[in-house]
């Protein structure tokens, strides 16, 4: 599914992110990068590396994640979005499209928001 694609995994608990890996390696990601600050995930933008695909945690309200995700989405990076908050689930109304996982993330709910996101983005 994601045929050596880079991912860049924004998550702020590295077990969790960790899980992410091994599913991403299981749909043939090709190298997966760990940011745990919205900070760190645009330093690994910066260095001008080709990402396919990024999974952001998110919360409610506002935050720096969510100028982070219109930012992929306006790059054509396919954005899955998690997050433990249950009143996200049906996902972001500034940011209909976008796949949405609650935590603790089923792995089957993670695939299928991945094939979503990869099928919205040409």
């Amino acid at each position: 599914m994601l045929n050596g694609k880079t991912v860049l995994v924004i998550e702020e608990e590295f077990l969790i992110a960790l899980d992410i890996q091994r599913v991403l390696e299981t749909l043939g990601a090709g190298q997966t990068l760990f940011a745990r600050t919205v900070q760190e995930a645009d330093a690994i933008a910066a260095q001008g590396t080709d990402i396919g695909l990024a999974i952001v945690e998110v919360r409610a309200g506002p935050a720096p994640s969510l100028e982070l995700t219109h930012a992929l989405v306006k790059s054509k990076v396919a954005v899955v979005l998690s997050t433990a908050d249950v009143s996200l689930r049906r996902g972001l109304p500034q940011l209909p499209d976008i796949p949405v996982v609650l935590k603790p993330m089923a792995e089957d709910d993670l695939v299928a928001a991945i094939g979503l996101a990869l099928a919205a983005r040409p």
